[in-house]
């Protein structure tokens, strides 16, 4: 095997032809790496990968193919990883390695712990630069912004929250992670004691020679790692009875999804039991306790939902899309956490084809153009 993969790294520095048909399998991969006794792959035991969504359309319409095309859904293995003398960034989930074969590429090789895979690479120059750090790391670098509360949540913080089950977080010397811009990033650490001196989130890249720890990105089965871990900590029971409408104005979230002349509604909402609350302007806490008391939530689709799955199995969830938004990333977490998901898109609307299907998350919604007797009536 060891001679199979040399043979094959060193065929990829010849040839040169597009990187990413010569990727070897994790396999040799793995094989290879732990030969050397100081890299180590903990396959996560005991993880289902394939689950089926509960999805009601509530607007009576076909389900759209971004809702659609991946029900069962399924997952890929989970794997958290300890491993030496590699590069790595904030800003991104790869890792470099730069001693597996010296006859393999110019640099090095780079791991995609995402894909689970290995390939050659021949443009990263800045890694011969590579700070050098020493001592216990966790790395946490994401590609997708972290500004969002939802790519936070769900690809940073729940992978801390898989990698405290086998580490002790404060034996960590240093966490590379995106900076902490926003105060719910900071308070969600607080919550796990992490002391935030220990941080390094400089936009560049770093050569660990001691020993880092990281894990793949999972934003299907982190849903339920939240929701273990929070159950765990909550200090009271909470009765999981209340109803709430996740509201949002122009300017709410990153993205700007306004709901517009919908004031003439909210009578409705509240006389059929739906509290009405902002998200993104209580404490981090507050929005762990909101969700963990909730038997229902509905509102204009978006990071708002990050959360949902603290609730019980069988809970509602109902997001209302734009015409020219519909995004699978809340429906993806509340299938493995067993809730009720419906949508409503507004106005009905379903394109002729799916390549007519237009992407603008800046898009407004008219309340006027949404049933919400029949949205009402899904939490019944």
């Amino acid at each position: 095997m060891y001679l199979k993969i040399k043979n094959k790294l060193r065929f990829n520095r010849f040839t040169r032809i597009i990187r990413f048909k010569n990727r070897i399998s994790t396999n040799e991969a793995c094989t290879y790496w732990l030969k050397s006794n100081k890299n180590k792959f903990i396959y996560e035991e005991n993880n289902v990968n394939s689950f089926d969504l509960d999805i009601s359309s509530i607007d009576k319409k076909p389900i759209p193919s971004p809702l659609s095309w991946a029900n069962p859904l399924i997952t890929r293995p989970r794997f958290i990883y300890s491993l030496s003398n590699v590069v790595v960034s904030p800003v991104e989930s790869h890792i470099y390695f730069c001693d597996i074969d010296k006859s393999s590429s110019d640099l090095g090789s780079k791991f995609d712990c995402n894909n689970l895979s290995l390939f050659d690479f021949y443009t990263k120059n800045e890694i011969l630069e590579a700070k050098e750090i020493t001592g216990n790391i966790l790395h946490l670098g994401i590609s997708s912004n972290p500004s969002n509360f939802y790519h936070w949540l769900h690809e940073i913080y729940a992978r801390i929250i898989r990698i405290k089950k086998k580490y002790d977080l404060d034996k960590f010397d240093f966490f590379i992670m995106p900076a902490l811009k926003h105060k719910f990033q900071k308070e969600a650490l607080d919550l796990l004691k992490i002391d935030s001196r220990k941080i390094i989130s400089d936009k560049a890249f770093f050569r660990c020679t001691g020993n880092l720890v990281t894990a793949n990105i999972d934003c299907i089965v982190s849903g339920v790692d939240l929701r273990n871990f929070f159950c765990e900590q909550k200090r009271h029971q909470f009765k999981k009875a209340k109803k709430y409408f996740l509201d949002r104005d122009a300017k709410s979230g990153l993205q700007k999804r306004e709901f517009i002349n919908f004031d003439k509604f909210k009578q409705k909402y509240e006389k059929s039991g739906f509290e009405f609350v902002k998200p993104e302007k209580i404490s981090f806490q507050k929005q762990i306790n909101l969700f963990l008391s909730a038997k229902g939530v509905v509102g204009v689709n978006g990071s708002a939902f990050s959360l949902s799955t603290l609730m019980n199995i069988n809970s509602k969830v109902v997001e209302i899309f734009p015409k020219s938004f519909v995004d699978p990333a809340i429906s993806n977490i509340c299938a493995p956490a067993k809730l009720k998901y419906g949508f409503y898109i507004e106005d009905s609307y379903r394109p002729k084809t799916d390549d007519d299907w237009v992407r603008d998350a800046n898009s407004k919604i008219n309340a006027d153009l949404i049933d919400h007797e029949k949205i009402i009536n899904f939490f019944s």
